[in-house]
C-alpha cells in the first residue's frame, strides 16, 4: 500500500514546484458597503406632495432661527415632552429682505434626549446646517419632520452679512450706491454659501455700474 498509495504522494510533493512566496498571494477583500444616497431637496421641494416622502430620509440645508415652545400635537408622536420644534429658514430665503426675515419656512421635531438633539442645543441662532430628516406624518393639514441627523457647514451665512446688505439695500433706495457698494464688499467677506455669494455679488455689480453712471 505504501508503494502504490505512498510513492506517488512522495514524488507530487518532490515534484510540486516552489512555493509561491506569500508576498505574491493577491489578499481579495470584501468591499464595505457602500451606504444609501440620501436625496437633497430645498424645503420648498420637500414639503411639495409631502404625503409621497412618507418614511424616507431626506437632506436639506437651513438655518437655525429658534425653539416653539408651545404647540398641539394633534394625533402625531410629536408630544413637548419627548420632542423640541425648532424653525428655521429654508437656505433659498434671503434673510437681508425683511418679509423673508420675518417668515421662517419650517418647523422641524429632534427627539429630546438624543444625541442630534444635543448637537443642536450647541448651535446659535443663524447658524447654517446639514439637516437629515424623515417626513413622519402628514396629520390636520400640517408636515410632521423628525431630524435625524444635524452637521454645521464650513459655509455660513453669519449675522454681520445680513446686516451689512439690509444697510446696502437701505442705501440702494436712496441711490446711495458707492455706501451701498461698500456695505456690500463688507457683506461678502466671510465663507459663504455659494448661491448667498452670487446673489450679494448681482446686487455688488449693479450698484457699481450705478455709482459709475
Amino acid at each position: 500500500m505504501l508503494h502504490l498509495f505512498g510513492a506517488p504522494l512522495i514524488a507530487s510533493l518532490l515534484f510540486a514546484g516552489p512555493a509561491v512566496p506569500a508576498a505574491n498571494v493577491q489578499v481579495v477583500e470584501a468591499a464595505a458597503p457602500v451606504p444609501p444616497v440620501i436625496p437633497t431637496y430645498s424645503i420648498s421641494a420637500l414639503l411639495y406632495q409631502p404625503e409621497r416622502k412618507l418614511g424616507e430620509e431626506h437632506r436639506v440645508f437651513a438655518q437655525l432661527h429658534g425653539e416653539i415652545d408651545d404647540w398641539h400635537p394633534f394625533l402625531t408622536r410629536f408630544h413637548s415632552g419627548d420632542y423640541r420644534c425648532l424653525t428655521f429658514w429654508a437656505d433659498e430665503q434671503w434673510l437681508w429682505i425683511k418679509e423673508e426675515f420675518d417668515a421662517p419656512a419650517v418647523d422641524f421635531f429632534v427627539r429630546r434626549g438624543s444625541e442630534v438633539d444635543r448637537r443642536l442645543r450647541q448651535c446659535r441662532k443663524h447658524d447654517r446646517l446639514q439637516l437629515d430628516l424623515e417626513v413622519r406624518e402628514v396629520h390636520a393639514g400640517r408636515t410632521w419632520i423628525e431630524i435625524t441627523g444635524a452637521t454645521l457647514t464650513e459655509a455660513q451665512t453669519p449675522e454681520g452679512t445680513i446686516l451689512h446688505a439690509i444697510r446696502a439695500l437701505d442705501m440702494i433706495e436712496r441711490e446711495g450706491w458707492a455706501l451701498a457698494a461698500s456695505e456690500l464688499e463688507r457683506a461678502l467677506k466671510p465663507d459663504l454659501p455659494g448661491h448667498v455669494r452670487r446673489e450679494l455679488r448681482t446686487i455688488l455689480e449693479q450698484c457699481r455700474a450705478a455709482a459709475a453712471r
